[in-house]
């Protein structure tokens, strides 16, 4: 019984660690038993920047997308497909604003003090650091680096984007946020009905 809440409490310490944010919309279902094949729009026509604009994030993204949609049950077919996918990954400077508290550390001072010892009064000073006091809070402006990447599924035929999923979230470190790309887009394929 331990083992099994030690393993829950750090699955859920891993999940709420996530500091990305994901999102979909669809104008159909993506039916498995409609739709068969898919093949994967030009490099050229997908976008990426900055963070992502390398070969190695391209295979991540594309890799971890074809596996998600593989077990969906479609196959990768580059002649007459039924669906085209396209990516976007994208990295924007952003101004964000916090509310940071401000406190007052008052001086720390010395205090007279009355104590007894043996039966007689014992006058002496004691140091007294006080706490610090919460006065309000301003608000401070930080540029943060906001990475998205989106999964576009196109139908051929009718060239109708039928659905779209994204994930946002801040992007501190370019080798982590590579590093996540699996995990980042499996997530977004989450959000495929």
């Amino acid at each position: 019984m331990k083992k099994i809440l030690i393993l829950v409490s750090i699955v859920i310490g891993l999940a709420s660690c996530s500091s990305y944010d994901y999102y979909s919309v669809s104008n159909k279902p993506v039916n498995t038993a409609r739709y068969k094949t898919y093949a994967w729009i030009p490099e050229s026509q997908s976008k990426a920047s900055s963070t992502y604009n390398n070969d190695i994030a391209t295979d991540k993204i594309v890799d971890a997308a074809s596996a998600e949609l593989n077990k969906r049950g479609l196959t990768l077919k580059n002649s007459n497909p039924d669906l085209l996918i396209k990516y976007t990954a994208v990295v924007n400077k952003e101004t964000r604003t916090y509310d940071e508290p401000v406190y007052y550390n008052p001086p720390a001072r010395l205090s007279p003090r009355l104590g007894y010892y043996r039966g007689r009064a014992i006058y002496y000073y004691a140091y007294t650091d006080p706490f610090p006091v919460y006065v309000g809070s301003r608000a401070r402006k930080m540029q943060v680096k906001e990475g998205s990447i989106m999964i576009d599924i196109i139908e051929r035929r009718t060239s109708k984007l039928i659905w779209r999923g994204w994930a946002e979230g801040e992007v501190n470190d370019p080798q982590k946020a590579i590093n996540d790309i699996p995990n980042v887009v499996a997530n977004i394929f989450k959000k495929l009905p």
